[in-house]
Parts: structure tokens; sequence; C-alpha cells
């Protein structure tokens, strides 16, 4: 990855975070979706310089932070994703770098996930199965440690485009050793199961 773009979400008093980083999201999700359906092109990620997930003291912390950074390989694949047209309604509330050629201060590099959760039916399901026990005790036990179960990752709150239903975005952004080269999907991060990293820094 040699180039990219940052948002920054500007602080406002009277509108949360939350609320900026879905009207972001949902407009960087139809962006990626667009330049994939025009021109082939899913080669695009994101990563979050100040995302935070650890725990400490028996608690979580988990955030996003305030930036996001959009990468390609080459800076004709960001001009194409056209972003100042699509922030173009959010300009008073986030600041949009132009294309810029990655640092060499980038000398890490991170695997962003969208992190997808197994559905309540097929956790009782494999804990059935795993306990050799039946289906109503297994739900039982489940709907119990269903709290706990949950792994708290930074999200975004999003609406389905296809039928207007609420969804977290759940991310999952880890350290990687090496850098590997591949294509997104339309969240500009890997499914669970790939490994394909952006570069990383700290400002």
């Amino acid at each position: 990855m040699n180039f990219y773009q940052e948002i920054t979400l500007i602080p406002d008093a009277e509108i949360s975070p939350y609320f900026l980083w879905s009207k972001v999201y949902t407009q960087l999700h139809i962006a990626l979706a667009d330049i994939k359906n025009k021109h082939g092109i899913d080669g695009i990620g994101v990563c979050f310089p100040n995302y935070c997930y650890k725990e400490k003291n028996g608690k979580t912390f988990a955030t996003l932070g305030t930036k996001l950074r959009i990468f390609a390989q080459t800076a004709d694949e960001l001009e194409k994703l056209a972003l100042p047209v699509w922030f173009a309604r959010l300009i008073d509330y986030v600041h949009l770098t132009s294309v810029k050629e990655v640092p060499n201060k980038a000398t890490e590099y991170v695997v962003v996930r969208r992190y997808r959760g197994k559905s309540l039916e097929r956790k009782v399901k494999d804990y059935a199965k795993y306990k050799g026990i039946g289906y109503d005790e297994a739900m039982a036990y489940c709907q119990k440690n269903k709290a706990t179960s949950e792994m708290p990752y930074p999200y975004v709150q999003m609406k389905s485009l296809h039928n207007g239903n609420d969804y977290h975005l759940s991310i999952l952004q880890e350290p990687a050793e090496q850098p590997k080269l591949g294509s997104f999907n339309a969240y500009g991060m890997n499914n669970i199961s790939n490994h394909v990293t952006v570069p990383h820094w700290i400002n």
C-alpha cells in the first residue's frame, strides 16, 4: 500500500462521535461498493490509527478513536474513490486530507477484520454437540451466558441498505508481522479468516 487519505472527526459538543462514525462509514461503504462495481477495484483497505481494545482490572476498553485511514496501491485508485464527493455533506463534521504517499515512518502493519460472532442458534447447536446435551439445556446455558460470551470489540452502528435493519459493524484490528497484499470487502476490511494488511503508524 503506497497511498492513503485520512479522515478525522471534528469534535462537536452537540453530536456524538458514535453518530458521526455511523454517517462516515455509511458513506465509505457506499463508495467502496461503487468503485468495485464501476472499476472492479477491491484493493482499498482501512485502519484506525487510534484503535484500542484491551482489558485492564477486569474492565474492557474499546474505542475506534477519531481517525480513519484509507489505503490503496495507487493514487489513481483513491482519486477514483472520490471521497470529497461522497463526504461533501459531512464537510462541517470531518476533515479529509488529500491523497498522500505513505510516509517512511509507517514501518508497522495491521490486519483489520469485520468480526461477526456466531448466531445464538449456531452457538446452541455447537454447545449441545460439544457437551453431549439436549438442545433445550444448551439454549438455557447459552442465554444465561450470552452477555459474557460476546466480544465487545469497537463497532460502528450501521443500517442495512437492503432492508433498513440496524446492525453493529464490529471491528477487530491486530498487529501483523509482515505485509500481505490482497482484496478487501466493501467495508475496506478483511473477512474474519483473511490476513491482508495495511500500513500503520501513530501520529
